[in-house]
């Protein structure tokens, strides 16, 4: 682990949990840990960071790591309270209590939200959505992409992961719509509602009824078959 990642003095791994000293006294209400940079979010939705500042993931407006938690204040200086987070490989994105959706960090393949940028996003910066009512509730990050869900239980994705031969980070999106690197929403999910669970089709075996007279012809039948036989 890295040692800046833990906020301890010791930078040796840690086997056990071990208590953070300089959050002595701090109500968080909930912790993230990412690849090399963890975020904290306490009672009053302020959000700190600290860890490895690669790629801006800390969004200090720099690159400087941080042995301890430092408030985001670009946050903190608009007003903007903070609800949900996650941190990935080098990536944040975090949920306002208004729904909002702020991102920052390696920015390559439209991972962000905020368009197919090759540069660092180094402050927290508004994903923009079509639906322009759209409210989240979550996100979480990746290593090459992001998930965003919103109240009304749709799922998006940013940025994308590679399969059938194709490189992580490309979208299969129509760039024609201007959206390329901006989210895109997964068509047939949504988490409040419940895909219907497939069932086995039973096949019901019918049984064919004869009345006494279609008998009495099936043996006449057959005594004829006997006798032209014999």
């Amino acid at each position: 682990l890295d040692a800046l990642n833990l906020t301890l003095d010791d930078p040796s791994d840690q086997c056990y949990p071990k208590v953070i000293d300089s959050l002595e006294g701090f109500r968080a209400v909930g912790v993230c840990a990412g690849h090399r940079h963890s975020m904290v979010l306490d009672e009053h939705g302020g959000l700190y960071t600290f860890g490895s500042g690669a790629s801006g993931a800390l969004g200090h407006g720099d690159y400087v790591g941080q042995e301890y938690p430092m408030k985001v204040m670009e946050l903190d200086n608009n007003g903007v309270r903070i609800h949900q987070m996650s941190a990935g490989v080098d990536i944040s994105m975090v949920v306002s209590t208004d729904g909002t959706v702020y991102s920052w960090g390696k920015a390559t393949g439209g991972r962000l939200g905020l368009g197919m940028e090759d540069k660092n996003v180094t402050l927290p910066r508004k994903v923009e959505f079509l639906d322009e009512t759209f409210k989240a509730v979550d996100v979480e990050c990746g290593y090459v992409h992001s998930m965003v869900v919103g109240l009304d239980g749709s799922v998006y994705q940013c940025g994308g992961v590679g399969t059938d031969g194709k490189d992580d980070g490309l979208q299969d999106l129509d760039s024609d719509e201007g959206m390329l690197g901006h989210p895109v929403i997964l068509s047939g999910h949504n988490i409040w509602h419940r895909v219907a669970e497939p069932k086995e089709k039973i096949v019901k075996q019918t049984w064919t009824k004869y009345g006494k007279y279609e008998l009495k012809g099936r043996s006449k039948m057959m005594e004829e078959g006997g006798r032209s036989v014999g």
